[in-house]
């Protein structure tokens, strides 16, 4: 039997679990840079407010009806996903995680399971633990127990397929609504007359394999309860990204580099987590092509290292040389970006026969030294020097940040 667990408004609850005057109060997270809203409480949609709102035309209407405004907090919302998912594999002999807020778990079919009582053990476990509200949807297969979860946050918390009508309740549900689906997908069902999630679980699988997709073909089955879906394999990354819009524009060279080395601190980081090491480096550069104040420029220049690594200082040297090279000075840039290719496993890397002293053992013990610190103390503990100003204009702007209370002792909050 399959559980779907999914966290109940998670961005927003996360702010409220450590704000117990917010309860029952509406609440949006804002995206980076504070640009749109991402996340919001149930509370906040009953206010008229919604997802993709952008900040600048809704501020002054949040500020009028007391909606409480956050910028995102990445930081806590993983360290609550990590305390949350621990539970689950405590409870559970199979977990797999979907997203941040999302999970399935995999219990075995016992002759006579009370799985509902053990989906309310898990839930307020759960909210006991962390205080994180959570839905939880019981089916035999991935799909029904999307749509049982979706159904279970209006009904309690805790929804199983067999306790369903469960010919009326697919009648009820837009085909577009369908794990999997979506509403693009939607428009060519309804040629075939499939408009509701009941005309897809009737749809012929004979047909089904010949007019749809893999995955449409693989939807009609789970809607059948027959198992289709694959499990989400953990993958290694074929490249690694890190960007971000600056917060103000920036015009020194050495902001850019300051910015560059944090992001390019973050890339290695999750190079390092996967075992990968890295052998060639892009750096790209742009202004603001939406700001007609000013001259445009745009370029990203790449290069080869000497061999595969995983070490900082190598990269972030190669990277800074890229964007000297790259430097043009007159512009107002908007974003730097540092992309990691060229990826394979660190451990399997062949060493070179007349490399009698490269000093490997030593460079890894210092980057494991280096993750250990930052995960411990908070990231940014510890950084690479690089001259860093105290402007730190590239930042984006979090004029709503709330602290970061489960990762860094300075911000718990003091009881009198």
């Amino acid at each position: 039997m399959i559980f779907h667990i999914d966290a109940n408004s998670f961005y927003a609850s996360c702010e409220r679990i450590f704000r117990p005057d917010l309860a029952d109060k509406p609440i949006v997270v804002l995206s980076n840079n504070d640009g749109i809203v991402i996340a919001l409480n149930d509370e906040a949609k009953k206010q008229g407010f919604a997802r993709g709102n952008a900040w600048f035309k809704v501020s002054a209407d949040c500020a009028a009806k007391g909606v409480h405004v956050f910028s995102s907090n990445y930081t806590l919302y993983a360290d609550m996903s990590a305390r949350i998912v621990s539970i689950y594999n405590r409870l559970c002999p199979e977990v797999e995680v979907y997203s941040i807020d999302e999970c399935f778990l995999y219990y075995p079919d016992w002759k006579c399971p009370d799985y509902e009582g053990i989906a309310h053990h898990i839930r307020n476990t759960v909210l006991r633990e962390t205080g994180m509200p959570v839905s939880i949807g019981i089916a035999p297969t991935r799909t029904l127990a999307k749509i049982c979860n979706k159904l279970a946050k209006k009904r309690g918390g805790v929804l199983a397929w067999n306790t369903l009508r469960k010919d009326d309740e697919l009648r009820a549900i837009p085909v577009g609504d369908v794990w999997g689906i979506g509403w693009s997908k939607a428009a060519f069902l309804r040629r075939y007359g499939i408009a509701t999630a009941f005309d897809l679980r009737s749809y012929p699988l004979d047909l089904a394999k010949k007019n749809l997709t893999i995955t449409g073909f693989r939807t009609v089955q789970e809607l059948n309860e027959i198992p289709a879906n694959e499990r989400i394999e953990s993958e290694k990354c074929r490249n690694i990204c890190s960007s971000k819009s600056f917060g103000e524009p920036v015009t020194e060279l050495s902001e850019l580099e300051e910015a560059l080395a944090s992001y390019t601190e973050e890339a290695v980081s999750r190079l390092r987590a996967q075992k990968s090491a890295v052998s060639y480096v892009s750096v790209f550069l742009m202004t603001n092509p939406w700001d007609e104040s000013g001259p445009q420029y745009c370029n990203q220049l790449s290069a080869s290292l000497q061999k595969p690594t995983s070490f900082l200082p190598d990269i972030l040297g190669t990277a800074e040389t890229l964007l000297r090279t790259l430097y043009r000075s007159g512009y107002r840039y908007r974003k730097v970006m540092i992309n990691l290719l060229g990826l394979e496993d660190d451990i399997v890397l062949q060493k070179d026969l007349f490399d009698q002293d490269s000093g490997k053992q030593e460079s890894d013990a210092l980057m494991r030294c280096f993750d250990e610190i930052n995960s411990r103390y908070g990231r940014n503990t510890l950084r690479v020097g690089t001259g860093r100003s105290d402007s730190r204009r590239w930042a984006m702007q979090r004029r709503f940040l709330s602290p970061a209370y489960t990762t860094d002792v300075r911000s718990l909050p003091e009881v009198h």
